[in-house]
């Protein structure tokens, strides 16, 4: 049934891509007049997760070029990965923005509408809504103020320059959603099982994921909102979150069509033109600070990870690529300045990450431990910080036969036990907590979720850069920049750029306030 509705897909692709929410709207005569609700949904996942209607296209410039580099999850000597050096790009550092808002966005705003009509579809509807908010959270934290309450209207309204939304705003309705939608998820509703890439209908999983998407928001107010994240994160503990690694949020992949494949495999190893055949070209690498802190943690998850050029994984022989660095030489920002200017000796994702049909990772029941153990010292919950720290490293350890059963990591105990919870002050708890966070997620290739995590936290604590030429003053940028085309075609882009205090990469977004 999958492969039917990946097959349907490359109809209702080429005719959900066709506008970017503006007066010019292309028909495709070819496609469908009318598609299946479920068929809708199976596209809007795709298109979250960056695998249509261009394959990797955002997932290559928001994920791979930008956030894992920034963050220092990912390193490179290559030019155009312009992220490990702060440096502004016009071709990439709005793409994320424009691709989602021409595609996922719109048709899940379509969706949403769509579904409404009919209350037997309050399934679809709720996913959809669900959904709609993992997109748009990706979004906001990645540029700040965006449209929100107006977006994808152009078709159903004739809404052809949206509002940009305080992300304040943007957030207090994403968790409303949230709370709703998770709520009226029913067990006696019809459910699209095999239009469902993540969860194959099951409810019970999709109300967990709402609330632990609930959580990760709530968290992220800590800093400016601490009444509410306080209530929202209660709110999401107490409607039940994910409880095992069954739980974790995934979008799954098949080894078929380029636009059912995973995302980041295609551009880490797959699509071989346009510098994205990363892992041969030796174009993006893991960075030093990571492999440096999973081996002064004993990490096991370092031989499953990484690799040399050739594949070797033996642990003693990982080396992580310095940030900053370029191969050109003689100069001080040399790689050959570091003793080692062969890509060859440095690792990269291991080969079992980057297959085609391997799931794309977003939220995992790890993650949500770590939060957990957060809110509890926060005295936002009640339990054992402790305990919760402990499922969350056994957790995310052995969650990695997402990507090979041959992934497996058994024994957990080991490493609970080198890198124990800490007592003394909540900034030291903080610090195990979010050094784990950091490992997690880069672990998981959800680089935008570590760049997000970190700007929330400060943590773990990183020496940024100064390349020559960088946009952000020797910075680690806070957000992206809109696309160009944004002060061209909408008029409200102006106003949100004065609001945030300009666009650049050290204005801040609401929440951070480190």
């Amino acid at each position: 049934m999958k492969r039917k509705i990946l097959a349907m897909l490359t109809l209702t692709v080429a005719m959900g891509a066709c506008t970017k929410d503006f007066q010019t709207i292309n028909v495709n005569p070819n496609a469908p007049s009318s598609v299946p609700l479920p068929f809708l949904l199976g596209q809007v996942q795709l298109m979250i997760d960056g695998s249509s209607p261009d394959p990797g296209y955002k997932t290559w410039r928001g994920n791979l070029i930008y956030s894992g580099p920034m963050v220092q999850q990912l390193a490179s000597t290559n030019s155009y990965y312009v992220g490990d050096k702060y440096v502004y790009s016009t071709e990439n550092c709005g793409a994320y923005f424009a691709d989602s808002y021409s595609n996922s966005v719109k048709n899940l705003v379509n969706l949403i509408a769509l579904a409404k009509t009919d209350p037997a579809n309050v399934n679809i509807l709720s996913m959809a809504r669900i959904l709609k908010v993992f997109q748009m959270h990706i979004i906001t934290d990645m540029y700040g103020d965006a449209p929100y309450s107006e977006a994808g209207l152009g078709y159903l309204n004739q809404t052809f320059a949206p509002k940009y939304d305080l992300q304040k705003d943007i957030y207090a309705d994403m968790l409303k959603e949230l709370d709703e939608a998770g709520k009226a998820l029913s067990a006696s509703a019809t459910t699209p099982a095999s239009a469902d890439f993540s969860f194959g209908g099951d409810v019970t999983k999709w109300k967990k994921f709402a609330n632990s998407l609930m959580l990760r928001l709530a968290m992220r107010m800590q800093k400016v909102d601490a009444a509410s994240a306080q209530t929202w994160a209660k709110k999401a503990v107490d409607g039940g979150l994910m409880t095992s690694n069954d739980d974790t949020y995934t979008i799954k992949h098949s080894d078929g069509p380029t636009y059912s494949i995973n995302s980041n495999s295609y551009n880490l190893s797959i699509f071989s033109s346009g510098g994205r055949n990363i892992l041969n070209e030796d174009a993006v690498l893991w960075s030093k600070t990571l492999i440096d802190m999973m081996k002064a943690r004993k990490d096991p998850r370092v031989n499953v990870i990484a690799a040399i050029a050739g594949g070797d994984k033996t642990p003693s022989k990982q080396k992580g690529l310095p940030n900053g660095y370029d191969n050109t030489t003689g100069t001080p920002y040399s790689l050959a300045t570091v003793g080692d200017a062969n890509l060859k000796n440095y690792s990269r994702p291991a080969p079992i990450m980057v297959n085609a049909d391997d799931p794309n990772i977003f939220l995992t029941y790890a993650e949500t431990r770590f939060l957990l153990a957060e809110a509890i010292e926060r005295g936002w919950a009640t339990g054992s910080a402790k305990d919760e720290y402990a499922k969350g490293q056994a957790a995310a350890l052995s969650q990695l036969v997402l990507y090979d059963p041959t992934a497996a990591i058994t024994n957990t105990a080991d490493y609970v036990a080198a890198n124990p919870y800490p007592g003394g002050s909540l900034d030291d708890k903080l610090a195990q907590i979010h050094n784990e966070m950091f490992i997690l997620t880069a672990t998981t290739l959800n680089f935008y979720e570590g760049w997000a995590n970190w700007r929330r936290t400060g943590l773990p604590k990183l020496t940024p850069v100064n390349y020559p030429g960088n946009s952000s003053g020797g910075q680690i940028p806070r957000r992206l920049l809109y696309p160009p085309s944004e002060a061209a075609v909408n008029p409200n882009y102006a106003i949100a750029n004065d609001r945030q205090g300009g666009d650049s990469f050290i204005s801040r977004v609401w929440w951070d306030k480190q």
